[in-house]
Order: structure tokens, then C-alpha cells, then sequence
């Protein structure tokens, strides 16, 4: 089998090299029958898992030694040891050759992905790719936005138990109610503001009957505005980090002090 390639910044704690390094596509985890490697710097990762998910049509020339990848309007094509490959016919520098290591070929994915249509990035913390489609069809993006919607919810139900801390982001040190959407955030590869405040300001309106897991729920509480955020679970309830008493807990939507306190939801997540 094919496999793909991808360069990245070095990991900033040793500990993470023994880290498995996840890719997620539009908020969908990508399985692998080998997991992803690192050599020489190099995230590697079996090609035909990766590009036909991107909806990318896949083939392999033995004779060649050629892989090739289509999409509406765009061909790529590489070839083992060489450092050239062809967009559309035009050669295009490779951050690396394409090689062939123990029956299987690497090839770069950031190039091949970005050359497709898609945004590449690295979260060298917790050693994650994140694909991004850029097709503006309308089927396309809702299915990936329900699918960050679900990571975005897995995520923060793995958060319940832990502490609540004010001003905090990170499993380690507890959270705040928004110090627990920047950390999913993080999970997702995708930047938004720190504040309930402007999550609220930001996120497009969701009415009631259209709320979906992942969505963004926002309450008045102990001062005008949203001032507290929790996840909504997609069965009346929601995640958030209540406070220091109780830390982060999943909580229904219809219990009288939140009920009464509700503003209303947002999708933040795409």
C-alpha cells in the first residue's frame, strides 16, 4: 500500500515523540490499518487512506513507479525518488522525494493536499493533522461541520471530571467555562475568541429546533450578556465547566437556573 508524507515543526515536549499522531479531515478522525510514522522529520501516513477520503481519485503505475491523484480540475502526479511532481502537466517542487520504503511509497501530504484544494496544519502539542476542505459545496460543508460538531462534543465529554480553574485551558490545570472551548478548539485545529462575550458575538444564531452536538449554548449568569458557554450534547443537555464546586459536568438544558438564563446557541465550529 501507498502511504503520504507530511513535514512538521518538531515536537515542543520529548515526551510527545511517543505520542500516535492523529490526522483529522473536516472534523472526522481518519482511521489507518498502519498507523502514521515520523522519519526524518516527516509525518508519514498510508496514501489511499488519506486521498480517498479527500474524495481524491487514486492510482498506482508499478511500472512507473507513479502515483497519481484527481479531483474536478486537478491532477497530481508523482514518481518515486524524483523531486519534481506535475500539477495540471507544470512540475512543482516536492518538499521531499517520493520514496519507497518497505513495499509502501511516501509522498508529501501537505503538498498533495494543499495542491487539491485542502488546508494542511500541524499541532506539534498533541500531534495532530488537520485537513481542511475549501470546496465551496453546500452538501460538503454540512457534513463536515456535523462532524466537527460531533469531535468538538467527544472532546468535551472526555473533560467531565476535571477542575475548574479561572483563566484555564488545559485538562492539566482545569478550566473555565471559555478556557474549555479554547481547549476543543485546539482539538479541532480551528482559532475562535477567548470570551463567551464574543463567541456569542461571533457564532452564526442557531434556533432551538436546528440545535445540533457540538453547538455552542450561551447563559446569563453572573453578569448581563453571555457569560457562560457550555457544548451542547445533541439529547437536551450540555458540557461546560460550571465552577470551582463541581468543575466540568454534563448538565440538562431544562433544569430551572439554566433554563431561566438561556440566550441562546451558536455554531462556532465549521
Amino acid at each position: 500500500m501507498a502511504a503520504v508524507a507530511l513535514t512538521f515543526s518538531p515536537p515542543t515536549h520529548a515526551h510527545a515523540e511517543s505520542e500516535p499522531i492523529q490526522v483529522i479531515l473536516d472534523g472526522r478522525v481518519l482511521s489507518f490499518d498502519v498507523p502514521p510514522v515520523i522519519e526524518q522529520s516527516v509525518t508519514m501516513v498510508p496514501v489511499r487512506a488519506v486521498l480517498t477520503p479527500l474524495g481524491a481519485t487514486f492510482s498506482w503505475d508499478p511500472v512507473l513507479a507513479r502515483v497519481t491523484a484527481l479531483l474536478p480540475g486537478t491532477r497530481v502526479e508523482a514518481v518515486v525518488g524524483e523531486r519534481t511532481a506535475l500539477v495540471n502537466g507544470e512540475p512543482a517542487p516536492l518538499p521531499m522525494p517520493v520514496l519507497n520504503q518497505q513495499g509502501r511509497t511516501l509522498i508529501p501530504l501537505r503538498f498533495f493536499a494543499e495542491e487539491l484544494g485542502f488546508a494542511v496544519d500541524w499541532n506539534g502539542d498533541t500531534r495532530t493533522v488537520f485537513l481542511r476542505s475549501g470546496r465551496a459545496d453546500t452538501a460538503v460543508s454540512r457534513e463536515a461541520s456535523r462532524r466537527t460538531g460531533e469531535l468538538i462534543l467527544s472532546r468535551a465529554v472526555e473533560q467531565v471530571g476535571m477542575g475548574y480553574a479561572w483563566g484555564g485551558t488545559r485538562p492539566e490545570t482545569g478550566f473555565d467555562c471559555s478556557g474549555l472551548i479554547t481547549y476543543l478548539s485546539d482539538q479541532v485545529g480551528q482559532e475562535v475568541p477567548r470570551t463567551s462575550q464574543e463567541l456569542f458575538a461571533t457564532g452564526a444564531p442557531v434556533a432551538d429546533e436546528d440545535l445540533a452536538p457540538g453547538d455552542l449554548v450561551f447563559f446569563s449568569t453572573y453578569e448581563p450578556g453571555a457569560s457562560h458557554v457550555g457544548v451542547y450534547d445533541g439529547d437536551g443537555g450540555f458540557v461546560h465547566a460550571q465552577s470551582p464546586e463541581v468543575g466540568v459536568v454534563r448538565t440538562a438544558l431544562s433544569r430551572a437556573y439554566w433554563a431561566e438564563r438561556y440566550l441562546g446557541a451558536r455554531r462556532v465550529f465549521r
